[in-house]
């Protein structure tokens, strides 16, 4: 009886909590569902920046 192969390192999805291998071509989310309703709660502001742009933040290096 062979071992099953271990499963790589999960992270939880940002927007459901359902773990996530680090390889998921849509990682950190689980897929892309959960990839577009962050990107809706950027759009509704329900995220927001925590301080004003500076010209340094757009300066590259």
């Amino acid at each position: 009886m062979s071992a099953s192969p271990t499963p790589g390192p999960t992270s939880p999805c940002p927007t459901c909590k359902a773990a996530v291998a680090a390889k998921a071509p849509a990682f950190p989310f689980c897929g892309d569902r959960c990839k577009q309703i962050d990107l809706g709660r950027w759009f509704n502001e329900s995220y927001k920046v925590s301080r004003p742009i500076e010209q340094a933040d757009l300066d590259e290096e």
